[in-house]
C-alpha cells in the first residue's frame, strides 16, 4: 500500500488555490473567445443561408422535380444550410472576422469600464 503524505497534499492544494484566480480569468477569456467565434460564425452562416435562399428564389428551373414542390423546397433549404456551414468553417466571406473584431472591442471596452467603477 502507498502511504499518503497529508502535508504534501496540503501544500499542493494551497498552491493550486493560489493559482485559481489566474486560471479562472484565463478560462473566462478562452470561453468568451470561443463564444465570440461561435456567435460570429453563426451570424455569418445565417446571412449566407438567407442570401442563397433569395438567390434560388430568383431562378426558374425546369427539371424532373417540380420547383415549387415541398420536397424541392426542403432539399434546397438543406443544401443552402450545408453550403453556408461549410463556407463559415473556412475563411467565410469576411463577416465573421469583422464581427469578431468589433465584438471583442466592445467587450474589452465594457470590461475596462466595469473595472473603473
Amino acid at each position: 500500500m502507498t502511504k499518503i503524505n497529508a502535508e504534501g497534499l496540503g501544500a499542493q492544494w494551497a498552491l493550486q488555490e493560489a493559482q485559481l484566480p489566474q486560471n479562472n480569468d484565463l478560462n473566462k477569456q478562452l470561453k468568451s473567445e470561443a463564444e465570440l467565434e461561435k456567435a460570429s460564425g453563426g451570424f455569418e452562416a445565417l446571412l449566407l443561408h438567407n442570401m442563397l435562399k433569395e438567390m434560388w428564389g430568383s431562378t426558374s428551373s425546369g427539371g424532373i422535380l417540380d420547383e415549387n414542390s415541398n420536397e424541392m423546397n426542403i432539399f434546397r433549404d438543406m443544401f443552402n444550410q450545408a453550403i453556408a456551414d461549410e463556407v463559415v468553417k473556412g475563411e467565410g466571406i469576411g463577416v465573421k472576422k469583422f464581427l469578431k473584431k468589433e465584438l471583442s472591442k466592445s467587450q474589452d471596452g465594457a470590461s475596462k469600464s466595469l473595472g473603473k467603477v
